[in-house]
This record gives C-alpha cells, sequence and structure tokens, in this order.
C-alpha cells in the first residue's frame, strides 16, 4: 500500500469524530427543545408592531410650469415601531423656498436664512425620559402664531399636535384657525394598537359667497378585539352658500353647489373634494385634503391682463434697481413672479385644506428565525413603565386630545398596566445545553486532528530519505 493511501486511511478517525459530534449537537437539540425557557403566557394585549400617523392643517402651492414653492402649514407626525415611538410637530415647511433662501449668496455672501434660523419642528423621541411629560413651543422663526406639542413614551405612545392661526386675504380667501393631531402606539393598557390622524379647520371664507365651518378629516387605523381596523371620514358642520345656509349631511353635495355658484360667479375658483381610500396594498388609510384651485377666467385674466399690462414698465425698472442693489434679490423676485402667474393665468395656483393618513399592524417576522430565540412580553424591558408614568394618554379612542401640556399627577388617563413590549428572553435550558455540546465537540475535534497532524508527522520521519 502507498504512503499517500496510508495518510488517507489515517484520517478516517478525524471524519468518524466529526459525524459523531454533528450527531451529538442534532440529538441535543432536537431532545432540548420543549425544555427551554418557556415562551411568554399569552395575554390580551397585542404586541406592540408598529404605526404611523400624518396629518397637516393647509399646503399653499402657487405653480409656474413645472415649477413648485409649495409651503406646507401645520404639520403633526407620529409614528411607533415595537418599543420605540417618536413625534414630531411641525409650524410650516418651506420646501425648495426654504432649499433656496438657506443656500449661499450669488456673491458669495451668508445666506439670507440659514437652515438654522429655518422652521425646526419639535420632535420627540421615548428613549428621552423627558419626552414623556410632553413638550411644546411657539413658532418664532416667522411671524405667525403657530403652536407646537409632542409627547412620545415607552408604553409605546406618540402624539404631536399643531395649532395655527387665522390667515388669509379679507373679502378673497380666509381661513380660520386649525389644528392638526396625530398619535400611534398601545391604548387601553396594550389592549389596542391604534395609529390616527385628525385635522380640523374652523372655517373657510371664499369670496365672501361661500363659508364653510367645523371641516374635519379623520383617518384610524386600529387592532382590538371590538374595533375595526381601519376608518376615513370627512365632515363639513356647517355651509353657507351665496347667503343661504345649506344641509351639510353630504359633504360632496355640499361642494358641489358651492362650485355651481362660483362657476356662476366666473370667479375661476373650483373647490375639488376630498377622497377617502386606501393604498393599492391596503396598508394605510388616507383622506385626501380638499382643494382649492384657481383655474382659467376669461373675466378675471382680462382685468389682470389689463393691470399688469399698465405697471409693466415699472415693474421691471424697480427689479432692475433691486438686482443692481443686490443679486440675492433674485430669489424673492422669481418667487413673486410664480405667485403673481399663478392667480393671472400665466400658471397655477392650489390650495390644499386638511389631509391625513394612518397605518397600523405587526411586524413581519424573521422568515430566516430557528427557534433559538423567543421574540415575547417584557413587562420592564424598555425602563419599567408598569405602574404609569405621569402625563400619560391611557385612552383616545373617542379622539379627545391627550395629556396636557407638561402632564404630571393630573393628566388624564395615566397607564396602569405594562405594554407588552418585545425583549429578547434570556437564555434557557435549551440554549446553554447546545452552548456546552457545542463547546465540547470542537474540543473533541481538535484533539482528534492534533493527534492525527503528530501521526503524519511520525510516519513522514520514518520514510527512507534517498540521496542522489
Amino acid at each position: 500500500m502507498s504512503a499517500d493511501a496510508s495518510a488517507l486511511r489515517g484520517y478516517r478517525r478525524t471524519a468518524t469524530g466529526g459525524i459523531a459530534a454533528i450527531g451529538a449537537m442534532l440529538i441535543t437539540f432536537f431532545a432540548t427543545a420543549g425544555t427551554g425557557a418557556a415562551a411568554p403566557a399569552q395575554s390580551s394585549a397585542l404586541p406592540p408592531g408598529q404605526g404611523f400617523a400624518l396629518a397637516q392643517n393647509y399646503r399653499i402651492d402657487p405653480r409656474a410650469g413645472n415649477l413648485s414653492i409649495g409651503i406646507n402649514f401645520g404639520i403633526s407626525l407620529a409614528g411607533h415601531q415595537n418599543s420605540v415611538a417618536q413625534a414630531s410637530s411641525q409650524a410650516l415647511d418651506l420646501g425648495v423656498i426654504g432649499t433656496s433662501l438657506a443656500a449661499e449668496g450669488c456673491d458669495g455672501s451668508a445666506p439670507t436664512l440659514p437652515p438654522d434660523k429655518q422652521p425646526q419642528p419639535l420632535q420627540v423621541d421615548s428613549r428621552d425620559p423627558t419626552a414623556a411629560q410632553g413638550k411644546q413651543a411657539d413658532e418664532t422663526a416667522v411671524p405667525l402664531p403657530i403652536h407646537k406639542f409632542a409627547l412620545a413614551n415607552p408604553n409605546p405612545y406618540g402624539e404631536a399636535i399643531t395649532t395655527t392661526a387665522a390667515q388669509g386675504i379679507p373679502g378673497v380667501l380666509e381661513i380660520g384657525p386649525g389644528t392638526s393631531r396625530s398619535y400611534s402606539g398601545l391604548l387601553d393598557g396594550g389592549a389596542t394598537r391604534e395609529a390616527k390622524a385628525t385635522s380640523d379647520i374652523s372655517s373657510i371664507n371664499i369670496a365672501t359667497v361661500v363659508q364653510l365651518t367645523n371641516i374635519h378629516w379623520e383617518a384610524t387605523w386600529r387592532s382590538a378585539p371590538s374595533g375595526g381596523p381601519t376608518e376615513g371620514k370627512f365632515t363639513i358642520g356647517g355651509a353657507t352658500i351665496g347667503g343661504t345656509p345649506v344641509p351639510t349631511q353630504d359633504p360632496n353635495q355640499v361642494i358641489a353647489q358651492a362650485n355651481q355658484l362660483l362657476s356662476t360667479l366666473q370667479l375661476g375658483i373650483i373647490i375639488d373634494p376630498p377622497k377617502i381610500r386606501q393604498s393599492p396594498d391596503g396598508k394605510t388609510q388616507f383622506v385626501d385634503p380638499m382643494g382649492i384651485s384657481i383655474v382659467p377666467s376669461t373675466q378675471r385674466d382680462l382685468v389682470a391682463s389689463t393691470l399688469l399690462g399698465g405697471i409693466q414698465p415699472l415693474r421691471q425698472s424697480l427689479f432692475d434697481a433691486l438686482l443692481q442693489a443686490k443679486c440675492s434679490n433674485a430669489t424673492y423676485i422669481t418667487i413673486f413672479d410664480i405667485v403673481l402667474g399663478s392667480i393671472t393665468g400665466a400658471g397655477s395656483f392650489n390650495l390644499t385644506l386638511g389631509g391625513v393618513q394612518a397605518s397600523s399592524g405587526e411586524i413581519a417576522a424573521n422568515p430566516f428565525q430557528l427557534g433559538t430565540f423567543v421574540l415575547g412580553s417584557a413587562n420592564n424591558a424598555a425602563g419599567g413603565v408598569a405602574g404609569g408614568t405621569a402625563g400619560t394618554p391611557g385612552s383616545h379612542t373617542d379622539g379627545t386630545p391627550g395629556a396636557a401640556p407638561g402632564g404630571g399627577a393630573g393628566a388624564p388617563g395615566a397607564t396602569k398596566n405594562a405594554s407588552p413590549i418585545g425583549a429578547l428572553k434570556s437564555p434557557g435550558a435549551r440554549g446553554g445545553a447546545l452552548a456546552g455540546v457545542g463547546l465540547g465537540c470542537l474540543g473533541f475535534l481538535a484533539a482528534l486532528a492534533e493527534g492525527d497532524r503528530r501521526k503524519m508527522r511520525r510516519a513522514q520521519r520514518e520514510i527512507p530519505q534517498f540521496t542522489v
């Protein structure tokens, strides 16, 4: 028998040892499958899962061609995933205008409005201990009375409320005070998982001929034994069209009557009713905004063309002087031209009011989970929320506002029960046994391999050496 064949046969012991080690690990795995750390007992509480809710008060969006300079007002966002909740309240988002103002000046000078001087969102995270009490602030970056409030706690639960004051041009278009609110998380001691977004505007006055009051948008996504999973609503509390009050049981009919009057008066204004819908994948509930658009009007465009034609020479000389004084004034001139063009037929003007969306559900299980670890309920996994947190909203299924800013002992509905928060369970008997068997098998294989190595070295030394 050759030396090579003998060497290969010497490794049979290692192969046999490896097969035995693998067999021992498999036997231990299946034999201890029922003796590990017990899975958490089933309860009526839902797993935290995930959720998201968004609401806004209104968006002003003048356009010229494909260029939009839209500004969003009164934005509230809230979301949660597993044990973490977050919320954000933003007075306004300047969009492309903010980007332009934050850029370096055309002459290399400092930005007109640096990013840190622009309106900032008020954001909270449940991992911050102070977030459960709620934070609030008034917007100071712009001369608009807008209030922001946000809270987040480890239940998990996040909530944001943004309040805007009345805006508009008297006699043309007036928007009353508005409130956007969103929340997402576990309610009723963990029995309900819910994401909800609402937007309310107290009144809208269009050219003094159409008045709508108490306009309400609402989107809810709920997981609870006693409640339906989704709901979308749009309602109008009161309406006066052409000086005559009209019934509001059917909001679409109210808007149709308003559009009929606006068309008769040839004001070039049309109202687009909201749509209540779900996303194509069926996982998000939407209630679209109500739109107010400037459309072509022969009478209005003729008047506007006459006025603009008369002031065009003055406009040109004024803008030339502004550009010579400071080249960065080009940003303001561009904005002025877009806004003016959007209401005189050169572009389009869109005002969207309200608009909400909500989504909530369980997190998909990991398809590669082999059962070695268990995700379950841990009452104290997120800083020990048992016993409740001051200022924590307990139940909001009725749509009432949450805890007052500052919370404290008087905050409504402090949660008494710990929430089911996904946490990694500590290793049980099965994990310990597998670890011991694995280490033992590795040591056994290493000893076999070392023995074979020494045997082969010894055999090589015994082979006669021939020299030529």
